[in-house]
C-alpha cells in the first residue's frame, strides 16, 4: 500500500461536493465509514477536499453486531484510514433490535448513533457512500412497493434533518470508478456478505440485475429527480404564502388557497409530516381523501396524527393529543427528542419526564383551539407532578428549568431534491 499524508484529489468528488454546499469557511465533515470500497473511496476523497480548505474530516464506523466478524472488520476500517491521517472512532450498537425487519431496524440504530457522534464531534454534515448502482437499487425497490414518481427519483443528495444534513456526493458514480480509485492507492475494502444475501431486497436485485442494468436505473431515477425539485420548489413557495407556523409547531393554514393550487396535496402533505414528528407524509390517496373532506367545510378533520380544526379565526393544524404516547425520561444534563418535534433540555438538578400537557394545563389565551394546545410538552417531576415554569427562560430563580424548542424531523420546506453541480443535475 502506498503511504501518504494525505489521498489524492478527485475532481469529480470535488465537483459534486461543492454542489451539496454551503460550507462554513474550514468544513468539519464526517463520512460513514462501513469499510466496503465505496465509503472507503468517499473518506479518501473527501479528505482530499477538506484537508485544501482548512478543514477536518472525521470517519465512524457503525458495529451493528449483527455477525461474529464485525467488530474486527469496523478495527480493520480504520486502519485503512489511518495512513492518509482520518480520525476515526467505532460507534457500536448495543441491546436489542426492533422486531420485524432486522436490516430496517440495524439502518435506523445506525443513523441514531451517527447523528448522536455528530453532535458531539460538532460536525454538521455527515457524508454517506450511496452511489449510482444503489440508485438504482432504490428505485427499482420503490417500484416493486408501487411507489409514484416522487418515490422512483429515489435518493436526495442532500437531506436535511433536526440538526444535521445527509450529503450523498458520490450518487452519480458508478462503482468501478471508486474501485478504480482505490486501486490506484493500493487500499483493500471489506464486501460485507449481508449485501449479497438473497434473503435481502437489495441482495436479490443484485443477483437478478447487472452493474449496468442498476446504473441505467440510476440515471433514470436522476431523471426523475429532475421534475421532482420543480415540484418541491413550486410546493414551498406555496407553504409560504398559506402557511403560518407558530414556534410551539402549530399552523394557521389558508385551507381554501392551499386546495386551489395544483400542489395543494403536496403542500398538505409536508405540513402534516412536519407538524406529526415524521420524516414522510401520508400516502398520495390519503392525503386526497382528505382535501375531498376539507372542500365540505367540516369543523374537523384528522390524518397522519395531526388535527386540522376550523375556529372564527381560521383553520388550525397541529399534533393530535390522543395520538400521543411518547414519554421521554431525561436525567441531569441530558437532552432528547420528544414525540419527533420538540427538542428538550433539561438542565438539571433533578430528572423530569415529559409528556403532553394535561387537559387542565391548557392555555387560555392562545390563539388556536385548545384541543391543539394540549399536544405540546409539559414536564413532570419523578413523582409525576406537573413542574410549573415561572417565566421563559430555563434558570429561574437558580432553579434550572427544562426547555422544549420545536425541531420536527422533517422540515417545512428544505433544499430541493435535485441540486446543480457543474451544469449538471445530480441524482
Amino acid at each position: 500500500m502506498l503511504t501518504s499524508d494525505l489521498p489524492p484529489s478527485d475532481p469529480a468528488f470535488d465537483c459534486a461536493i461543492a454542489g451539496l454546499g454551503p460550507f462554513e469557511r474550514a468544513p468539519r465533515l464526517v463520512a460513514a465509514v462501513s469499510g466496503g470500497r465505496d465509503s472507503t473511496a468517499l473518506a479518501l476523497m473527501a479528505k482530499a477536499w477538506t484537508a485544501a480548505r482548512g478543514g477536518e474530516l472525521l470517519a465512524f464506523t457503525v458495529d451493528h453486531r449483527l455477525r461474529p466478524e464485525s467488530a474486527d472488520e469496523a478495527a480493520i476500517a480504520g486502519a485503512r484510514l489511518a495512513p492518509f491521517g482520518i480520525p476515526h472512532r467505532i460507534l457500536t450498537r448495543t441491546g436489542p433490535l426492533a422486531r420485524g425487519n432486522v436490516q430496517a431496524a440495524a439502518r435506523k440504530a445506525r443513523y441514531e448513533l451517527l447523528a448522536k457522534a455528530c453532535r458531539h464531534a460538532g460536525a454538521l454534515h455527515l457524508l454517506l457512500g450511496h452511489h449510482l448502482e444503489d440508485q438504482g437499487e432504490t428505485a427499482a425497490m420503490r417500484a416493486e412497493r408501487g411507489s409514484g414518481a416522487l418515490g422512483l427519483a429515489a435518493m436526495a443528495p442532500v437531506s436535511e434533518l433536526a440538526d444535521m444534513r445527509l450529503l450523498r456526493p458520490l450518487l452519480e458514480r458508478p462503482r468501478w470508478e471508486l474501485e478504480a480509485y482505490l486501486a490506484r492507492l493500493g487500499v483493500e475494502w471489506i464486501d460485507d456478505p449481508t449485501n449479497l444475501a438473497p434473503s435481502s431486497a437489495r441482495g436479490r436485485l443484485r443477483a437478478a440485475m447487472t452493474p449496468a442494468q442498476l446504473a441505467a436505473l440510476g440515471r433514470e431515477a436522476a431523471a426523475r429527480a429532475s421534475g421532482r425539485r420543480e415540484r418541491e420548489d413550486r410546493t414551498a413557495g406555496l407553504l409560504a404564502g398559506t402557511v403560518e407556523l407558530h414556534d410551539s409547531g402549530i399552523a394557521r393554514v389558508d385551507i381554501a388557497r392551499m386546495l386551489a393550487s395544483p400542489d395543494g396535496g403536496a403542500g398538505l402533505g409536508r405540513l402534516l409530516a412536519t407538524l406529526g414528528g415524521k420524516v414522510h407524509p401520508p400516502r398520495s390517496a390519503r392525503i386526497a381523501g382528505l382535501a375531498a373532506r376539507l372542500r365540505d367545510a367540516p369543523a374537523a378533520s384528522v390524518l397522519g396524527g395531526c388535527a386540522l380544526m376550523r375556529t372564527r379565526t381560521g383553520w388550525w393544524c397541529g399534533r393530535e393529543a390522543g395520538r400521543i404516547g411518547d414519554v421521554l425520561r431525561l436525567g441531569p444534563g441530558e437532552r432528547g427528542l420528544w414525540d419527533g418535534r420538540f427538542e428538550v433540555v433539561n438542565p438539571g438538578p433533578s430528572p423530569v419526564a415529559v409528556g403532553r400537557r394535561p387537559r387542565a394545563a391548557a392555555a387560555k389565551s392562545r390563539p388556536w383551539p385548545a384541543a391543539l394546545d394540549r399536544a405540546l410538552p409539559a414536564f413532570f417531576s419523578e413523582d409525576g407532578r406537573l413542574l410549573e415554569p415561572k417565566g421563559a427562560a430555563c434558570h429561574l430563580d437558580e432553579t434550572a428549568y427544562p426547555c422544549a424548542t420545536f425541531r420536527p424531523r422533517a422540515p417545512l420546506a428544505g433544499p430541493g431534491f435535485a441540486l446543480v453541480s457543474s451544469g449538471a443535475e445530480l441524482n
